[in-house]
């Protein structure tokens, strides 16, 4: 009977889900399990913590459609559940493999370090079932894989993160590599035919008595073709209010992957009567709100094929305004957000992509007018919106963007406040070659948070550093530019250098921008927290 070790099968059984590459740091109750990482022809890919750790396993899962990071028992896991629960809230797939003290010393209910010091070793593991959809430690090794598969299963089928203690004891053994025959289930259940045929009848035949119909899209890969199909007006999730009052007047609503929260509606302006709404979810359907268990990854190709074969059913339509108003924002001396981000549009290139920070970089890069440009994938946080988040996530991201192929350009945008955090990854994203363009926006503290509250206080202030020496700090050895733009004129010059648009090294653009200058959207929203923050309803 062929045999594997428990710590070569889970990494196996990443592998077969398209994984390549682990990050992850280094530990004692680990390092025997990293040993195995390249037996199961993986990569390792150290950082310089958890939490960075955690960031890039996201982003790499946002684009290879899982990923997966190793830490240590207790402190090293715990430094990184902030990442965790931002894969959590935004269902990203990701497992979370932490090394454990021995069976022995668990069972014997020994003090050891990394542990609360009472014998208790299963209290972290209680804490982060609130940021998974599984969980195990594997205690014997004779249920490892099945254990293994349980948990996998279960992130594959609820797109969120998952958790696998592996006791330093337990990895190494040796155990019955017969399961990895059988492949995880990586597709998710077919529908109920009978309930999709009249669900597609149903959404059929409310298109067809339409006058006005939209397409609100927060997700699904599918919903690309729905909406080149049916040429009608479409809005992403702007996170503010302004499309609110565009759609409003609608007679049908169909939205694709919507995440109604408070950024994604406005802080709750937005009014939408459920009986004019069709609304497509990962596992569920909602139809003037009578609710079907029918996966949109199944039904949306049903419905395409279907509308494909009726041809135009409905009123081919545009909108009648202009979404990218700050395209005629006339050219600045001193450089304004919604220049920036109206020049950045022009900049963007088939291939690119483009991580956004919370903060005035998620809100200013739905601003720049991509209708030329296709095949950019951009990424951000929006619901868990951890500042810090980009910069690590970009790492990731651009790693499984070099393993696949898919990427042209890797470029960041964030701001000097939330670099600051994860300012570290530096050193990765320049010792992997990865030629990342940055570009920071220094406002001279958190902006965002200024036009909520506290315009002059000094809690929104942060240190000023010299980001020209970022890159020398970080990685001395490696090529890398600095440029520093502070007006219009300088900004078109830079985007129309030929070396600077080729991107073959690592690029930091340090933004200079007034400290109260946001994109509209920015005030917008801002605006609309800080009431309902003060609301008493």
């Amino acid at each position: 009977m062929a045999e594997t070790s428990v710590g070569v099968y889970l990494f196996s059984r990443l592998g077969e889900l398209g994984i390549k590459s682990i990050s992850g740091v280094p530990g004692d109750y680990e390092l025997v399990l990293l040993d195995m990482i390249p037996e199961a022809g993986l990569t390792w890919h150290g950082n310089a913590n958890e939490l960075i750790a955690g960031y890039a396993a996201d982003g790499y899962a946002r684009v290879s459609g899982v990923a997966a990071f190793v830490t240590t028992y207790g402190p090293g896991e715990l430094s990184a559940y902030c990442a965790m629960a931002g894969q959590y809230a935004e269902y990203v797939p990701v497992v979370h493999v932490v090394g454990y003290p021995s069976t022995v010393a668990m069972n014997g209910k020994m003090i050891m370090h990394h542990s609360l010091g009472d014998g208790n070793f299963g209290m972290y593991q209680k804490m982060v079932e609130h940021i998974s959809v599984a969980s195990t430690v594997l205690m014997d090794a004779k249920s490892a894989a099945s254990e293994i598969d349980r948990v996998l299963n279960a992130m594959l089928y609820h797109s969120r993160p998952v958790y696998i203690g592996v006791p330093v004891d337990i990895g190494p053994q040796m155990i019955s590599s017969g399961p990895l025959e059988s492949s995880l289930q990586v597709i998710l259940p077919k529908n109920n035919p009978e309930f999709e045929v009249k669900a597609v009848v149903e959404i059929i035949r409310r298109l067809q008595s339409s006058k006005q119909p939209v397409i609100l899209v927060d997700g699904v890969d599918e919903s690309e073709a729905l909406i080149e199909l049916l040429k009608i007006p479409y809005f992403a999730t702007a996170m503010s209010k302004g499309f609110t009052e565009r759609i409003g007047d609608s007679d049908l609503v169909i939205i694709i992957g919507h995440y109604p929260s408070d950024f994604n509606t406005g802080e709750f302006t937005t009014n939408l009567q459920e009986d004019k709404v069709i609304d497509f979810q990962r596992l569920a359907l909602s139809i003037a709100g009578h609710q079907y268990d029918l996966a949109a990854k199944h039904l949306l190709p049903r419905l395409i094929h279907e509308l494909s074969n009726l041809g135009s059913i409905v009123v081919e339509r545009s909108v009648t305004w202009d979404p990218y108003p700050n395209d005629s924002t006339p050219k600045p001396d001193k450089l304004t957000q919604d220049y920036l981000w109206a020049q950045l549009g022009k900049y963007f290139q088939p291939g690119d992509f483009v991580i956004a920070e919370t903060g005035t970089s998620s809100y200013g890069i739905p601003a720049s007018n991509l209708m030329n440009v296709s095949d950019v994938r951009m990424f951000n946080q929006t619901v868990f919106g951890s500042i810090g988040y980009a910069t690590g996530a970009a790492l990731g991201a651009f790693i499984a963007g070099k393993e696949d192929g898919s990427i042209k350009r890797g470029i960041l945008v964030t701001g000097e406040g939330s670099l600051q955090l994860t300012v570290q990854t530096f050193s990765d994203l320049l010792r992997h070659g990865l030629n990342t363009t940055v570009f920071l926006l220094n406002n001279d503290g958190y902006t965002v948070e200024r036009l909520i509250h506290g315009m002059e206080a000094s809690y929104n202030q942060v240190p000023m550093w010299n980001y020209s020496k970022m890159c020398e700090t970080f990685g001395p050895s490696f090529p890398a530019r600095y440029y520093r733009v502070q007006t219009g004129d300088e900004l078109l010059e830079l985007l129309a250098d030929a070396q600077f648009v080729k991107a073959d090294c690592t690029q930091v653009v340090e933004l200079i921008l007034h400290k109260h200058d946001a994109p509209m959207s920015v005030k917008l929203a801002s605006k609309a927290v800080e009431e309902f923050n003060k609301s008493k309803k």
